[in-house]
Order: structure tokens, then C-alpha cells, then sequence
């Protein structure tokens, strides 16, 4: 099942250019370009954020809990490597400028931006952090 729907992409992609873009009638140019925004995502997601939870289909007949911003980028990177293989001259500019703050977005959540996004837990339940605490001594020994 694909995290994203075909009409996820009625916001920002008219019919006739997204037959244009991948003239197939199974999409298997786009859900490969999805995949490939999918993965860049989690890349830079990955270590703070639960990437399986962010990116859980919506059910059908189920409410779409899908965070839209998340759907938006990955609609936008998706839609930038479509259009990339057209060559770099034939990249509309709408599409690089909207890939270029996918991108930044992303580097500022990946390092110190907080996001609305489900975190990485541990086994109990608590947040996972980045931060490791350990020492040569053992916990009783109460020694500095």
C-alpha cells in the first residue's frame, strides 16, 4: 500500500501535466519518484523521529492521520526527481524553489527545529534520546 494517494497529488499537479510527466497507466515512474522522496525523507528523519509511524498508509475508510506537511514535501521531492529526468532546463521553477525548502525543512528538523512528529521510543514507551549518560563506575558507587 502507498503512503501517498493519487489525490494527494490534485493540490499541486494538474491531470494533463502529470500525464506529461509519467504517461504510464500503472504510475510506476511516480510510486518509483515516491519511494525515492520516501527514503530521502527518512534519511534525514531517521534518527530522531519514528519514520514507520510518519509514514503509515491511511486504511480505507479509515481517517487520514498523516501529518500534511510530511505529505506535502514528499509530494514536492517526489515530483522534483519526475522532473529531473527531463534534464535541469526543464524543471519548472515551482518545483525547484518548493525542492529547495523540502530540503532546508528537512536539514533544520535534523538538527535542531522540532517537528509535530511522532518521536523514536524505547521498548516501555519513553522517548528515545540522543544523549547517552555512562561512566567507568557503577550507579552505587557514588563516586565523581
Amino acid at each position: 500500500m502507498r503512503f501517498l494517494n493519487d489525490s494527494d497529488y490534485a493540490v499541486q499537479l494538474r491531470d494533463e501535466i502529470a500525464l506529461i510527466i509519467d504517461p504510464t497507466t500503472e504510475r510506476s515512474k511516480l510510486i518509483r519518484a515516491e519511494d525515492m522522496a520516501i527514503a530521502q525523507i527518512k534519511n534525514f528523519l531517521g534518527g530522531k523521529y519514528d519514520v514507520s509511524k510518519i509514514f503509515t498508509p491511511v486504511a480505507d475508510g479509515a481517517d487520514d492521520t498523516r501529518d500534511a506537511y510530511i505529505v506535502m514535501i514528499t509530494i514536492d521531492l517526489a515530483l522534483y526527481h519526475l522532473w529531473s529526468k527531463e534534464g535541469g532546463n526543464n524543471i519548472p521553477k515551482t518545483r525547484e524553489l518548493r525542492y529547495s525548502d523540502a530540503l532546508e525543512w528537512l536539514k533544520a528538523v535534523q538538527y535542531d527545529h522540532s517537528a509535530n512528529l511522532p518521536l523514536i521510543t524505547n521498548e516501555s514507551g519513553e522517548t528515545a534520546s540522543d544523549i547517552r549518560l555512562w561512566s567507568r563506575r557503577s550507579l552505587s558507587d557514588n563516586q565523581y
